[in-house]
């Protein structure tokens, strides 16, 4: 599959550097028990901040239909409180140019 007909998702979770670590592990659990299982999942990111006020979660998954059946279990997921606690904010894009190009 082209990269550009991935569908990709982008969480960023608040945090401090107090909480950083532990966020990382419960964000990473979760993507490594949960999500990465689900149709249509192709690939994640965990990235943490360097000043310790962020986690960065990147996927990519084959469809936003993929995507869309993921989130609706996820929505009754025994983890999702845990998750809520460091206050994600997500945005869906789609690759349209990467570098170098070819």
């Amino acid at each position: 599959m082209h990269p550009s007909q991935h569908h990709i998702l982008i969480v960023n979770f608040t945090t401090t550097s107090e909480t950083q670590n532990l966020a990382l592990q419960q964000v990473g659990d979760n993507v490594a028990d949960f999500l990465s299982q689900q149709a249509g999942f192709v690939s994640s990111r965990l990235h943490a901040s360097l000043d310790g006020n962020s986690l960065l979660h990147y996927a990519e998954w084959n469809s936003a239909a993929d995507f869309q059946a993921a989130a609706k279990i996820a929505r009754s997921h025994p983890d999702l409180p845990v998750l809520l606690a460091y206050e994600p904010s997500a945005s869906t894009y789609t690759l349209r140019r990467s570098f170098p190009e070819g």
